[in-house]
């Protein structure tokens, strides 16, 4: 993790909670079960603080593909959860491309490069013509014939592609191969699981969890690519920009990292814990719905080690739990002085 923190603040951060543990034990008369739970409440706190941290961090990097995002592990995700986050905030990315990639006559690259860019503008997919009409006509048919040429193999954009350093230039009839490649591999497991292949060493499960991963991404990144494609155009032509795909998921995003952050240090400086105990549990059980380690569910996105029903989201979860039903916040925290500000200290005091 990588955050603009000089060291010396961290590590003084890090021995003031230790600090503090260990006199908030003290005056509550060195009860293990006090240390312990402490110990839990600062230990949970402390991961998610810094995990909002270097979220909120990537969004200041000033590139994207830094930045934090969900789309990708909502995307490959096959929980319950999963589905609903992929419907609410990502749509359809396969729809969306496919819309805007359709071809409305089947003519050779030759034969369109042949073209005025007036006729040209023609042949652009109905779906981004619309997007693309503005007042100028003439740039509003200079931005459609360019889309169109990457539409008909006539022109190529820059893309990332998996395993290859830096971007390579593509048109649109090689990116929507690629899908088809994928998507066919994906296709072909069913026939290599039933006849045995590689399931001693779980090989076909493991090829699977990467199809699923690629392939999602690959039509994700398709989807996002055209949605630039067009902001840059409409930019040409004078039209403000039109609502992204992706705008819905970036929002929930930036929501994610400070509530991850809140919810961190709420944790650690004991303020009003019960709440953020309850809020750090319906995080993680989003999380863990979203890619639950369940048996008859394809393989998931990856992950560390093998589990089955359990893994550290559902840990974490259940361990905020525990801290919940247990009044931490006024061993050691701020919940201690609200408590002697609103009640007095008699009632104040715990047992």
């Amino acid at each position: 993790m990588t955050l603009p923190i000089p060291p010396a603040v961290l590590y003084a951060g890090l021995a003031g909670v230790l600090l503090s543990l260990v006199v908030a034990t003290a005056t509550n008369g060195w009860q293990p079960r006090v240390f312990v739970l402490l110990l839990l409440r600062l230990a949970i706190g402390w991961h998610f603080l810094f995990e909002g941290l270097h979220k909120l961090h990537s969004f200041t990097l000033g590139d994207e593909e830094k930045a934090f995002t969900s789309a990708r592990y909502f995307s490959a995700g096959e929980g319950p959860v999963a589905e609903y986050m992929r419907k609410r905030y990502l749509g359809d990315p396969e729809a969306t491309y496919t819309a805007r990639l359709a071809k409305t006559e089947d003519i050779s690259v030759a034969d369109f490069k042949r073209m005025l860019p007036a006729k040209q503008a023609k042949f652009c997919p109905p779906v981004v013509a619309e997007l693309l009409t503005g007042e100028n006509e003439e740039k509003s048919n200079a931005a459609k014939a360019k889309f169109a040429a990457w539409v008909y193999g006539a022109d190529a954009r820059d893309a990332k592609v998996n395993m290859v350093t830096g971007d390579i230039s593509l048109t649109a009839d090689q990116r929507l191969s690629a899908v088809a490649v994928l998507q066919r591999a994906l296709d072909e497991l069913p026939d290599r699981e039933a006849a045995g292949y590689g399931r001693g060493y779980g090989l076909e499960t493991d090829r699977r969890k990467k199809l699923q991963t690629d392939l999602s991404k690959v039509k994700a990144d398709l989807a996002s690519d055209t949605d630039k494609f067009l902001a840059e155009l409409r930019k040409e032509v004078g039209l403000p920009p039109a609502e992204a795909g992706e705008k819905a998921i970036k929002s929930l995003d930036v929501l994610a990292a400070w509530g991850i952050t809140a919810i961190g240090a709420g944790l650690l400086v004991g303020l009003f814990t019960k709440l953020w105990c309850v809020a750090g549990f319906g995080f993680l059980v989003i999380v863990y719905l979203s890619s639950p380690p369940w048996p008859w569910l394809p393989p998931q996105p990856p992950s560390e080690g093998n589990p089955l029903f359990v893994n550290r989201n559902l840990i974490e979860a259940l361990a905020l739990l525990v801290i919940l039903v247990h009044p931490t916040g006024r061993w050691l925290g701020l919940d201690a002085l609200l408590c002697r500000l609103i009640f007095g200290p008699e009632k104040a005091a715990v047992t």
